[in-house]
């Protein structure tokens, strides 16, 4: 059984109940496949990295026929925040760049069966360069940190990275150590470019911590809130604390 995250952002749990550890987001448009159903509750796979948890199965419109899904063509929203109109209420959504679109034709799209009208935007695309990855990256600055968070509301610095990479047509897997697996190794940080990607790991050599690179000596990443700190071969300096926050493990490019 498969379906779409039907909100603007979709809480994705570590276990079937709201008060638990909230591990990933869904956003308006991803699809999922349901691999287990307990009350009211889904536990499902996202199709696009994998990442399982539990979501409330209001949130989630399931497809009656798997065909309708795969033959989806999708537009995936770069802009600060797309505003919706659901047609079927009036209600209106705001979405969050990386959302997902199907056929939009003439500012309205269909979910499924829902349909939608955008209130207040354009539909362009963002070709995958450093440049419009950047741009991207930017409009999340002083988001504040959320675990688990991919939505310009709330986010984590995996789920920033992994969110704007998807607004240039890149996807990655969820967590940072997942992504440090992905792309080239640069080997010396002064040959790092604008869109690498730099990973930094604990005491126990794990990687723990990713951000983006704006320049070969500044990054932009989520820590206690999307911001840009200094960055060199030992890692991420931050100016406020006047000490370096992370230790630099690897950098890789994918662009």
């Amino acid at each position: 059984m498969l379906g779409l995250a039907s909100k603007s952002v979709v809480p994705v749990r570590k276990e079937p109940n709201e008060t638990t550890e909230m591990v990933n987001q869904l956003l308006f448009g991803e699809k999922v496949s349901v691999l287990e159903t307990y009350k009211q509750w889904l536990r499902i796979e996202s199709t696009l990295d994998s990442y399982h948890g539990w979501v409330d199965s209001r949130l989630i419109e399931i497809i009656k026929d798997d065909t309708d899904l795969n033959s989806l063509n999708d537009y995936i929203i770069n802009d600060w925040l797309v505003e919706v109109k659901d047609l079927s209420n009036s209600s209106n959504l705001l979405l969050s760049p990386g959302s997902f679109l199907y056929k939009p034709v003439n500012n309205r799209f269909k979910l499924y069966e829902q349909e939608f009208e955008i209130q207040n935007s354009s539909i362009t695309t963002a070709p995958p360069t450093a440049e419009n990855l950047i741009k991207t990256a930017l409009r999340f600055l002083n988001v504040p940190y959320l675990w688990g968070g991919k939505s310009i509301f709330g986010i984590d610095c995996s789920g920033f990275v992994q969110v704007c990479y998807r607004t240039i047509g890149k996807f990655l897997p969820r967590d940072a150590w997942q992504q440090a697996k992905h792309g080239q190794t640069i080997e010396f940080s002064n040959y790092a470019t604008a869109g690498d990607l730099a990973f930094f790991d604990n005491e126990e050599g794990q990687i723990t911590h990713t951000g983006i690179l704006i320049s070969p000596n500044e990054i932009i990443h989520s820590s206690g809130y999307v911001r840009i700190d200094k960055f060199d071969h030992l890692g991420i300096f931050n100016n406020q604390l006047g000490e370096y926050t992370h230790k630099l493990r690897i950098i890789k490019r994918l662009l």
